[in-house]
């Protein structure tokens, strides 16, 4: 039986890789994504899963509508995640909780389920499901690698919580219902995932990404920015996560309107709505609000987009945060938008600005209106706006990073 199991699963790999291989954009069917339960919002309602069914589509890229058939996680099934925050949040005994009588129903009608065919069985499940609850709590949410497995077991490593990727990049569950829904009571950080199936039009926005790193000379094949969307985090970037960390741990505050001037593809609002602050992506580059748009969807976020020129912009003019990383150089390159830059400056009403730019040597300031050195920038920022007080913070890529403070 062992024997037979193995052998079936290792067809199931060879299928997997031979057809990955035929994809042009890096896909890893077995690679492990770390996911922070709360992002995962949605469950995939097709086929039914039972045993290795659950991983026939794996490394799949599929046209049509099957990406609609989607519900809120917590409304999903038959009610797991409703029937373990009654046991595990509420504290009810399990035969009082409605999943219970639930699932009986659909046993005594003679569907298994889970592999339960009685209710003696279920009642067993339960018992282990506390114990598991209990481990998680106590030892935190371990890949299947690290959990013991019964000797022999040819499945170790493959039975994580799988998602698929529909056609806006929204990560739909599609089976470990139990232990997501456990790590989302616990509120765990992370957790590890594996992607199943993604629509066809997710991957090739997927490969437009990785064809536009590709593509940029100036980068050598890296992006901007990182990525926050699990499915293309991996792709290398210039900057990585460190610009954000320095800002986040020297923030005098934790939530309000941040305002980001030139967000090219949108990292710092997406890390900092998760942060909890209202954001503004102020974007001019067509091709950057392309990516801008499709990764807000794909991220399900809420952040405001503002097409066209910060110069342009007034809606709206108090901010608690602004965001400048690498962008106010750009101004001082001809005497109209140096001027424009000083009004901008006066009608902003901030608390704090985070500010990097260009070194006055660069190539990029041959020949501009105004060239600062880094302290002369700051003292100009100081002089026409709001801000009384900067402090260099730290440096990403050799340019030093201010915080300017309202005093």
């Amino acid at each position: 039986m062992k024997l037979a199991a193995a052998v079936k699963l290792g067809m199931w790999r060879l299928r997997v890789r031979i057809r990955t291989r035929r994809l042009s954009a890096g896909i890893d069917p077995n690679r492990i994504h770390w996911v922070n339960p709360e992002r995962l919002q949605y469950a995939w309602e097709g086929r039914k899963l039972g045993g290795e069914e659950k991983w026939a589509d794996r490394g799949k890229v599929m046209g049509g509508d099957w990406d609609m058939e989607r519900v809120k996680f917590t409304d999903f099934g038959i009610g797991v995640y409703r029937g373990l925050e009654d046991r595990f949040v509420r504290g009810l005994p399990w035969e009082e909780t409605e999943f219970y009588g639930r699932v009986l129903r659909v046993i005594n009608g003679g569907t298994p389920l889970w592999g339960c065919k009685s209710k003696q069985e279920f009642d067993a499940r339960c018992k282990y499901l506390d114990a598991l609850f209990e481990n998680i709590r106590r030892c935190g949410y371990k890949p299947q690698t690290e959990i013991a497995h019964p000797d022999g077991s040819a499945y170790i490593g493959e039975d994580e919580v799988t998602v698929r990727i529909g056609r806006d990049g929204a990560l739909l569950v599609e089976d470990g219902q139990h232990r997501l829904a456990m790590a989302k009571i616990l509120k765990i950080d992370r957790i590890p995932v594996k992607i199943t199936a993604r629509h066809s039009d997710w991957y090739e926005f997927r490969k437009e990404v990785i064809d536009f790193a590709r593509s940029d000379p100036v980068l050598g094949g890296k992006l901007y920015q990182p990525i926050t969307h699990p499915d293309l985090a991996d792709i290398p970037s210039l900057y990585g996560h460190e610009r954000f960390q320095l800002l986040r741990e020297n923030l005098p505050v934790r939530s309000g309107d941040l305002l980001d001037i030139g967000a090219h593809w949108g990292y710092f609002c997406h890390r900092f709505e998760e942060e909890g602050f209202d954001c503004y992506a102020v974007e001019s580059d067509a091709r950057a609000r392309y990516f801008l748009e499709k990764l807000k969807r794909a991220e399900n976020r809420k952040f405001k987009i503002i097409y066209g020129s910060i110069f342009d912009y007034h809606d709206k003019s108090d901010f608690t945060v602004v965001l400048a990383l690498n962008i106010f150089h750009h101004f001082l390159k001809s005497e109209e938008t140096y001027h424009r830059l000083v009004d901008l400056l006066r009608r902003l009403d901030m608390r704090v600005m985070f500010f990097q730019t260009e070194a006055p040597d660069s190539v990029q300031m041959k020949d501009a209106y105004r060239n600062f050195s880094f302290d002369e920038f700051v003292d100009f920022i100081l002089e026409n706006s709001c801000l009384g007080d900067a402090t260099c913070i730290g440096e990403a890529n050799g340019r030093p990073i201010y915080r300017l403070q309202a005093t």
